[in-house]
């Protein structure tokens, strides 16, 4: 028996593709499990609506996205924000910390974005019996859980943690807005991860009310790769940001292709505010190695099937569980990775983990043992099976999305 309603609260999705991978399989799941779907999202991108037209029981509501605007967002802060004791209190949490500036505003745009979202969720007209809210972020939505828990007694408050949600928006900074409110009215906290629960130290969450339940990729048939042609290739894809290291693989290449008489061709896929800077320094090293950018790529799957790709990388200092990873290991292609939580989980048994904090040691030990590698296939083959086989033990979406339909039923 289907239950009557669900309100999906999302970043852009379905506008654009920056979500799609987290929900595209997700989403005709909740279809079969409520009668009726609301989404409401924070923005809406100038790409068009990506929702699958026959998803009937789903409705798409940018009343809320529209709201979020200059003026808006000036006038609800100083008539509604600054009187609220949660923003005095958070102030007094970051003053005289580093990277006050950054986190002021990640304060000031928190509390007011939930605010406005609050005050349009008690006018709107909602039946407040049995309801479902399901943020797919544990961002600002989770104050308004906050908020309106008691305006909705009778309804359940669901979210997830995907990433920066929990790790932290600054590099080598973990702190999160109001991490001590957030989770206090959530009935259930989804992970990605066993690794996630550390990041919640400081929160009064009910450890009973978490559980992990990844987020998989669909299942893919393995694509025989190997390394006996005269080029090594490589592939990244990912925002030009600090915490995804792009000057780090580039330096890593350099040092690769010193230590073989094989060419080294990248393809590196992104955008971002560090565009310039990496494309910058990729041309200067053009001696070393050949490279292609690709600003995006509509499907990642199809792209890495068509194209010759020995190792994909991944270097960064944070992330929730990368899906590129995934999606690369789902069809064999081994990772090259930074020794996070998330990646170590993926990577470590499966491929080559280096170590952030002792990098230059690191570096050159996993340098060697690609050079190793590409000398004997039959290690890389090995790197390859194994890849392909983690992913259809342990992360394929309809597998991990039964545990995630029986909490929903059962809430």
């Amino acid at each position: 028996m289907k239950k009557e309603k669900l309100i999906l609260f999302t970043n852009s999705f379905p506008f654009g593709l920056s979500e799609n991978n987290f929900i595209k399989f997700e989403i005709g799941e909740l279809c079969r499990t409520f009668k009726n779907i609301e989404i409401i999202n924070h923005k809406i991108e100038k790409k068009n609506n990506i929702l699958n037209k026959n998803l009937k029981n789903i409705k798409l509501n940018i009343e809320f996205s529209k709201k979020i605007n200059v003026i808006s967002i000036i006038l609800i802060f100083f008539f509604k924000s600054i009187f609220k004791k949660l923003f005095w209190k958070e102030l007094i949490i970051i003053i005289f910390k580093k990277n006050f500036f950054r986190k002021l505003k990640m304060c000031v745009l928190e509390i007011t974005y939930a605010l406005i979202l609050c005050e349009y969720l008690k006018k709107k007209n909602i039946n407040k019996d049995k309801i479902i809210f399901y943020s797919l972020w544990s961002n600002y939505t989770l104050i308004t859980f906050f908020l309106i828990k008691d305006f909705f007694p009778n309804s359940k408050f669901i979210a997830r943690g995907l990433g920066s949600d929990l790790n932290g928006f600054i590099k080598d900074d973990d702190y999160i807005p109001y991490k001590k409110i957030k989770f206090i009215n959530l009935d259930k906290l989804i992970l990605l991860g066993e690794y996630q629960r550390k990041l919640l130290k400081n929160t009064s969450i009910n450890k009973n009310n978490i559980a992990i339940i990844p987020l998989g990729v669909f299942g893919q048939k393995m694509i025989q790769r190997n390394l006996k042609d005269k080029t090594i290739y490589f592939l990244s894809c990912g925002n030009f940001i600090e915490v995804k290291n792009n000057i780090l693989m580039i330096d890593f290449l350099n040092q690769i292709s010193k230590k073989t008489k094989k060419k080294i061709y990248f393809i590196i896929i992104g955008r971002g505010q560090l565009e310039k800077k990496i494309l910058r320094n990729l041309n200067l090293n053009h001696n070393n190695f050949t490279y292609t950018h690709y600003k995006y790529i509509n499907n990642f799957l199809d792209f890495i099937k068509r194209k010759k790709i020995n190792y994909f990388l991944n270097f960064s200092s944070q992330e929730g569980m990368p899906f590129t990873v995934m999606e690369t290991m789902s069809i064999g292609i081994p990772t090259i990775s930074s020794d996070i939580e998330p990646n170590k989980y993926l990577v470590e048994n499966n491929g080559h983990i280096f170590k952030l904090s002792k990098l230059n040691l690191s570096m050159k030990k996993l340098t060697d043992n690609i050079i190793n590698e590409i000398k004997d296939q039959d290690i890389y083959l090995k790197k390859c099976i194994k890849s392909y086989l983690f992913i259809k033990k342990n992360l394929i979406n309809k597998n991990c999305h039964k545990k995630f339909k029986k909490i929903l039923t059962e809430i």
